[in-house]
């Protein structure tokens, strides 16, 4: 499978904006304070609310200090993205409970668990650094955010629907998947946007640079960063 489009790049890159910029306010900040993580709805609208203070803030500094942004924006997301359900999904069957009830002694399974902490790191910055990015040159006017019925919502697991237009006047649809916890509360688990699944289109991209690098798992956790973030797509369909 072909890496990601550069269209496909645009789109998920969208999505991570429309998270921090939506449902825009005043231009007076408020004080961050704990994100309310018992309703899902409720958690994107408060997140977004101080992630989009903290862009404002950053637009005076940014470019010359992005490392503060994305100091003040990582603690934001921490509350709200579930990087440890995330990376596991990426990874697949390379950070599967199978292969690590396989494995036979305990410095194999040390390896297995320091892998899945060093891919959770380098998949937390990409993260972080596709969403900071993005919020401060996104534009959009006006977003609606509701409840959505997949057919798969339940105690556990629920979706929320973003409607976006532009100040183009283009409408795009952003799915986010959530789940519960095992605190109860809830954290985001996936992205869909224009039916682009984030996820799944994170975990091809890694079994691709597995399969590329000849089956060196290490090699791709150790350089997902540049992988996601410095170097060139290849291969792009231009779809």
């Amino acid at each position: 499978m072909k890496i990601v489009s550069t269209t496909v790049t645009l789109l998920l890159s969208l999505s991570m904006a429309v998270l921090l910029a939506a449902f825009a306010h005043g231009e007076t900040a408020v004080p961050l304070a704990p994100i309310q993580r018992d309703d899902p709805q409720q958690m994107l609208e408060q997140a977004t609310h101080q992630l989009l203070d903290i862009s404002r803030a950053a637009r005076a500094y940014a470019d010359t200090d992005k490392e503060r942004y994305y100091a003040a924006v990582s603690p934001v997301l921490d509350q709200v993205m579930d990087i440890d359900y995330f990376a596991k999904g990426v990874m697949a069957t390379y950070a599967s409970a199978r292969l690590y009830k396989s494995l036979q002694t305990d410095a194999e399974r040390a390896a297995f668990r320091d892998r899945l902490e060093r891919f959770k790191t380098a998949l937390k910055r990409v993260w972080m650094v596709k969403y900071a990015d993005a919020v401060l040159s996104f534009k959009g006017e006006r977003i609606e955010l509701a409840p959505l019925d997949t057919g798969d919502n339940s105690a556990d697991r629920s979706s929320v629907e973003q409607t976006v237009h532009d100040e183009d006047g283009k409408t795009y649809v952003i799915q986010y998947s959530l789940h519960k916890v095992k605190d109860g509360s809830w954290m985001v688990s996936n992205v869909i946007v224009e039916h682009v699944n984030l996820g799944l289109t994170y975990r091809d991209q890694f079994a691709e640079s597995v399969e590329n690098h000849k089956g060196d798992v290490d090699y791709v956790v150790d350089h997902w960063i540049d992988i996601m973030l410095h170097a060139k797509s290849s291969g792009s369909s231009g779809e």
